[in-house]
């Protein structure tokens, strides 16, 4: 299965990864409460600096416990489910 969204662009990327696998996984957490801890996969900062500072074209992947989440500055996340 795969999941295409666009986010806000002025919302982290970080964020925007932990607010559309919540929703994947039908919850309501707030980042505290998810089943992951980002960190253990990426560090959220510098994946924000790269995705709001890059210039031109910036997509950014990464493998989050059974999904493939990619990023861009364009304001677009897609996550792939990887069962």
């Amino acid at each position: 299965m795969i999941i295409e969204r666009e986010y806000d662009p002025g919302t982290p990327a970080s964020v925007a990864i932990v607010d559309e696998l919540s929703t994947l996984e039908g919850t309501d957490l707030t980042p505290d409460e998810v089943g992951f801890v980002l960190y253990e996969h990426v560090d959220p900062e510098a994946l924000d600096r790269i995705v709001s500072d890059g210039d031109g074209d910036v997509v950014v992947s990464v493998a989050i416990d059974d999904y493939h989440v990619t990023v861009s500055n364009a304001g677009r996340i897609r996550i792939r489910v990887c069962e």
